[in-house]
């Protein structure tokens, strides 16, 4: 892997990547255009005579993947290779869960590996357009943090 030398982090430096076969080999979901990641601690509402205010809950906060990108149907030869929109919805109607990885490729930088289900999918398309799709990505867990290599 290459170092990095610009501190600055490009949005197509970042990819979310798979274990589509469930055989320890990751595939990066290429057909995706944009990736967004949001984790939320939980909050409890202390509310008593002597004032309010506002405490952290003692559980992990667990990041959801929403991510877009344009529906392509691969030969069958490049299936095993790469992400489809067909994958993650059949992930999603058969409630698959598959470890992931959110990670950029420069050495050093962060690598987010985690289990998780697609707990929605959808898509849609003009008739002057791409047909794109939608999904997202819920962690199970709070998300196991390494360095990329």
């Amino acid at each position: 892997m290459p170092a990095r030398t610009v501190s600055t982090v490009r949005g197509n430096e970042t990819t979310l990547a798979v274990d589509k076969a469930d055989n320890d080999t990751f595939v990066v979901i290429k057909c995706a255009t944009d990736i967004n990641m949001t984790s939320e601690l939980e909050k409890l509402e202390a509310n008593c005579y002597g004032g309010n205010e506002i405490l952290v809950s003692g559980n992990d906060p667990i990041p959801a993947f929403t991510i877009n990108g344009i529906v392509k149907e691969y030969p069958t030869d490049e299936e095993a290779t790469n992400v489809s929109g067909n994958d993650l919805e059949d992930w999603h109607y058969s409630k698959v869960a598959k470890e992931f990885k959110y990670a950029r490729g420069m050495t050093g930088d962060r690598v987010r590996t985690f289990l998780g289900f697609v707990s929605a999918y959808g898509e849609a398309g003009t008739a002057n357009g791409l047909q794109t799709y939608s999904a997202t990505i819920s962690a199970m867990k709070k998300p196991t943090f390494t360095t990329a290599t």
